[in-house]
């Protein structure tokens, strides 16, 4: 089954417009292209198995993209080459979009949710990108150990997230970038982890102080970082004390770069 003919000929950001006002309630009129949906920017590349109804996934099965803000930049990125590390990577979008727009490109992929670990696996396997895609299948916080995770409605893939509640998580193991993350430059760093993003930061702190992370993209969920305890500002005065000047991206969306 094709696309509608419609978000085949219309421009990226009309798309989204269009899917939202026209085609977001119609998941089960269209199963087929939640089986296989080829990317936008790299048709090549395909997504597998989606979820009817999610949100994400629907964006991917009719589009081919999910956040053309952030799928423009990372792209844009990409075609320089490098190291690119995903967490909160859910079933793969941005780690795919990363390795097929430049052939010498790696990715790090950190995912807490066992279910979306086992879509973002087949995604990797059934493209043959296992080469160049590493996921790491753990929570990223500011420790070591494990953490209580929400796994959020069973239809929806990116509404999980750290949780401070024993009720209605599972625990998963947590771990700091700066364990995990070898002596190499990280060329792009994409936090989005549902309100945990300034905690991944703070489990940066060797990666920042040696400046080895060159670009940083976090968003700060306000609603979700208040259950969390996490204070507003939090991320940018830690990021900001260890030289990164951060940048607002308009909504919730947050950029840093080295000084």
């Amino acid at each position: 089954m094709a696309r509608p003919r419609l978000l085949t000929v219309v421009p990226n950001r009309l798309k989204e417009r269009l899917y939202y006002r026209l085609y977001r309630a119609q998941h089960s009129a269209w199963p087929e292209l939640f089986q296989r949906a080829p990317l936008a920017l790299c048709p090549e590349i395909a997504m597998y198995d989606l979820i009817p109804g999610d949100v994400i996934s629907g964006c991917i099965a009719f589009k081919g993209f999910y956040d053309w803000d952030l799928t423009k930049r990372m792209a844009q990125h990409a075609r320089c080459g490098g190291l690119f590390v995903d967490v909160g990577a859910n079933m793969g979008y941005f780690s795919l979009l990363w390795t097929c727009l430049n052939p010498s490109n790696r990715a790090i992929a950190f995912e807490a949710s066992p279910r979306n670990i086992s879509l973002f696996r087949n995604n990797v396997e059934r493209n043959h990108l296992g080469d160049r895609i590493t996921i790491i299948p753990k929570a990223a916080g500011d420790r070591s150990g494990t953490a209580q995770f929400e796994i959020g409605p069973s239809d929806q893939t990116g509404w999980g997230g750290m949780s401070l509640d024993s009720q209605d998580t599972i625990s998963v193991p947590m771990t700091r970038l700066d364990d995990e993350i070898a002596e190499e430059k990280i060329d792009i760093l994409k936090i989005d982890t549902e309100g945990a993003d300034t905690l991944v930061i703070l489990g940066c702190e060797r990666l920042l102080r040696d400046r080895r992370i060159q670009h940083i993209y976090f968003e700060q969920n306000m609603p979700r970082m208040k259950q969390l305890g996490i204070e507003p500002g939090t991320a940018q005065k830690f990021l900001e004390t260890n030289n990164y000047r951060c940048r607002s991206l308009g909504g919730d969306a947050w950029t840093a770069t080295p000084a």
